[in-house]
């Protein structure tokens, strides 16, 4: 698997459905990758998640750039035929490695629904750790050292 990245100037083609030459798996795109993706219009950052046979099965990234603490919430998707075979774990460990490479970056966030455990456990996996609960959502942090 990999991520490809998402640039500002590719974004209208591929929510338009040019996935250029890249494959997509079953599934693909779903309901949240538009919004997910848009967030680049905004200063955010995002990848493609791509499974082991290259086609494209999500879509990982941050929803702003990185505030003036260093703080940027990430999100995440995958489509439903693609989840529970360890996909997710994997982009996220690979969007880390990238975000934590940043000088810019000094504090990793995320929200997910207080049902979502699947999602909860990964991040806990990942190293996060939840700071606490707000609207019916968990909000994790990731504890980096200072730069």
């Amino acid at each position: 698997m990999n991520l490809v990245p998402v640039s500002l100037a590719g974004l209208d083609r591929l929510l338009a459905g040019d996935t250029g030459e890249l494959a997509v798996a079953p599934g693909w795109p779903h309901e949240d990758t538009d919004p997910g993706l848009s967030f680049v219009r905004f200063g955010g950052l995002a990848w493609l998640i791509c499974d082991d046979d290259g086609r494209i099965a999500g879509e990982c990234g941050t929803k702003t750039a990185p505030d003036e603490d260093g703080a940027v919430e990430i999100g995440y998707g995958l489509a439903p035929q693609s989840r529970g075979r360890g996909l997710g774990t994997g982009a996220l460990n690979l969007l880390l490695g990238e975000l934590t490479a940043n000088p810019a970056v000094r504090r990793i966030e995320a929200r997910v629904h207080v049902g979502n455990e699947a999602s909860a456990r990964m991040l806990a996996r990942a190293g996060f750790t939840e700071q606490d609960r707000r609207g019916g959502e968990r909000c994790f942090v990731l504890p980096m050292h200072p730069r």
